[in-house]
């Protein structure tokens, strides 16, 4: 495996669909981005209130891949101590974007394959729609490998990410919980499905919330995303 390698397919591959991505399909107008987006955050919400994190102010938190630095801000907002926020992604463009927006985070362009933290120091490490952007499974193992070395003893990993393969877009891979499983080998793993599938939800999201939370909850064979806990 040549992670150089690895890295820059995922560079051109950002490149290429920043260039084609429709930017309406993920605006803040569009109601079925609202609606994904308050289901996502309350199921995390929840899985870390079972976790017992009800004080985030106290965690060294790690975003793999952070973007623009959106859920490190929502953290942030549920009392997170931005100084104890951190944040990495292989992207010059967005690190640049998160700094503008989030004053006071610890944000970095790095790769994932080598973090840029010590041993044990995270208490909460996340990721999103990151690992279904690794082809390779070894590289896949690399971060996973990384991730779990910077975590603390009772740390806990949150992994956000694509459960179908998405037909039209052969730079991703689905992410199940047997790969999940693979990944985080001896670790205790437990996941949630959410997010009716998208065509599905712009159909339907503007005409009746109410309906698409009825096939989502009903239907988890049209959920197209799982959010994996990893850890004690």
């Amino acid at each position: 495996m040549d992670i150089k390698s690895e890295e820059k397919r995922i560079l051109q591959a950002y490149q290429k669909r920043d260039q084609h991505r429709k930017p309406a399909l993920y605006s803040w107008q569009q109601a079925d981005s609202l609606w994904n987006e308050f289901r996502v955050k309350s199921r995390i919400a929840r899985a870390l209130k079972q976790k017992g994190y009800t004080d985030l102010s106290e965690l060294n938190i790690l975003d793999v891949g952070c973007g623009s630095g959106s859920w490190l801000r929502t953290l942030s907002e549920w009392g997170a101590d931005p100084g104890r926020l951190h944040g990495i992604d292989l992207l010059p463009d967005r690190i640049e974007k998160a700094k503008i927006l989030s004053p006071g985070f610890d944000l970095r362009q790095a790769s994932g394959f080598d973090l840029p933290f010590e041993d044990d120091s995270m208490d909460l490490v996340l990721s999103f729609v990151v690992f279904s952007s690794i082809l390779d499974p070894k590289a896949r193992a690399a971060l996973a490998g990384e991730m779990k070395r910077v975590l603390s003893s009772r740390g806990t990993i949150q992994v956000f990410d694509f459960k179908i393969s998405h037909p039209g877009n052969p730079d991703t891979v689905a992410i199940g919980k047997s790969e999940i499983g693979r990944l985080f080998s001896g670790m205790k793993v437990s996941s949630k499905s959410l997010i009716l599938a998208p065509p599905l939800s712009r159909r339907i999201s503007s005409l009746s919330p109410l309906l698409t939370h009825l096939l989502e909850s009903c239907c988890p064979f049209l959920r197209t995303h799982v959010l994996y806990l990893v850890g004690g």
